[in-house]
């Protein structure tokens, strides 16, 4: 399981779109710190003025600006780009978590169907049993042609289950080999993690690993930080500004004009944008509040409820294993009443060999579903990464 869950993480695509979107949204924090350094700008400037002779004259200007002081724009700008790095990586987690427990499904689910076929060839085998004792008695005339149709048919029946269960093996071998870009048959070994029987014996998520909660802390820091960069442009912004302009009709002569001091700038009206960003930030903090305060309830929800599940279960698997022992000795019971004793109808030994089979169809089904459940805690509890050993590991350049 463990091999599959790597393979599928270091080539999926799923993955590998995160990575692009956090790879793209550190480009963003560049361009957040560009806000610190010196601003280069030219320009040709062909407006007419009054000061200058009645000619056409325009001007090609260079200008450097430095700022110097803008009540934290800058600062809040870097620190809403790099919440929003914060929350490409939960995404990034996200889908790992996401794609190591689909990985990890297929797995239970191959071993699942793999044990279902043992059980349904076993009913096969069985089943023909009892029809080879009907023919031996049809043909001494001690049983009639309807309990040789009747046990033709229930053997048929077994055949079709060992037909639907080999095409959900199938299925799911194709899944497998699609999440791990396998080409080929997948060899799919019968054990699994020491680990996996004990990952909902703890309803204590470690928070700070689990993706949703990640996200929602991003979002809440990005809105914060929206919030102070809205009070920000409402300030005026200090810059030293230097620049030099030249009459472009003039440039033999280049009798440029050169300007240097400091500049103050800001906002009179903006027809009242700076306002509903503020405002537009305020609901997003509140809307990251409520996103978190939701993980938080939907993730102790599912590992109560897993939790709960494998304890009913637990408790169903032991009362069928002894169901099952008990149907066993009843199908035997049955077969010897109605070899020897007649008292049991050809009926009555195919229900009881069905139930038994039943019971451990049950016992298989269940045992899987426990398999599932866990891996269920593990990843609610986002423990997913530590259990397959992939923190700390690089994952198509990106470490985890």
């Amino acid at each position: 399981m463990e091999t599959a869950v790597r393979k599928a993480v270091d080539w999926h695509p799923a993955v590998t779109e995160t990575i692009g979107r956090l790879r793209q949204q550190t480009e963003s924090v560049n361009e957040a710190r560009a806000g610190y350094l010196p601003n280069m700008s030219w320009g040709l400037d062909s407006s007419y003025s009054t000061n200058r002779s009645d000619r056409y004259s325009p001007d090609l200007n260079f200008n450097v600006s430095q700022m110097l002081y803008d009540f934290g724009k800058v600062d809040n700008r870097v620190k809403i780009a790099t919440a929003g790095i914060a929350g490409r990586k939960s995404q990034v987690m996200m889908a790992v978590d996401d794609l190591a427990r689909e990985t990890a499904y297929s797995v239970i689910e191959i071993q699942r169907n793999r044990s279902l076929g043992s059980v349904a060839r076993d009913q096969i085998k069985d089943v023909k049993a009892i029809l080879d004792l009907v023919k031996s008695r049809t043909d001494k005339g001690a049983s009639t042609r309807s309990d040789l149709l009747q046990a033709e048919a229930r053997v048929q029946a077994a055949e079709a289950t060992l037909l639907e269960i080999e095409g959900q093996l199938s299925r799911w071998e194709a899944i497998l080999a699609n999440l791990s870009g396998i080409d080929g048959p997948v060899d799919v070994s019968d054990t699994l993690p020491a680990w996996l029987s004990k990952s909902c014996s703890s309803t204590n998520p470690d928070w700070s690993r689990v993706p949703a909660v990640m996200q929602a802390a991003a979002d809440r820091e990005a809105a914060t930080a929206q919030i102070a960069l809205a009070k920000a442009e409402g300030l005026p912004t200090l810059s030293l500004d230097a620049g030099i302009g030249v009459d472009v009709t003039e440039l033999s002569s280049f009798d440029p004009d050169y300007s240097v001091g400091l500049k103050v700038t800001g906002s009179l009206y903006n027809g009242g944008a700076t306002s509903a960003r503020r405002n537009m930030a305020v609901q997003a903090l509140g809307a990251s509040q409520a996103a978190e305060a939701r993980a938080l309830v939907d993730i102790l929800r599912n590992l109560t409820e897993a939790s709960s599940q494998i304890s009913s279960k637990e408790s169903l698997r032991r009362s069928l294993s002894t169901r099952q022992s008990t149907m066993r000795q009843t199908r035997d019971l049955y077969r010897t009443q109605y070899v020897e004793l007649g008292t049991r109808t050809l009926l009555d030994l195919l229900n009881a060999d069905q139930e038994l089979h039943a019971a451990r169809f049950d016992i298989s089904n269940i045992k899987y579903d426990l398999h599932r459940l866990n891996i269920d805690c593990t990843f609610n509890s986002g423990r997913m990464r530590e259990a397959f050993s992939l923190e700390g590991q690089t994952v198509q350049g990106i470490s985890l």
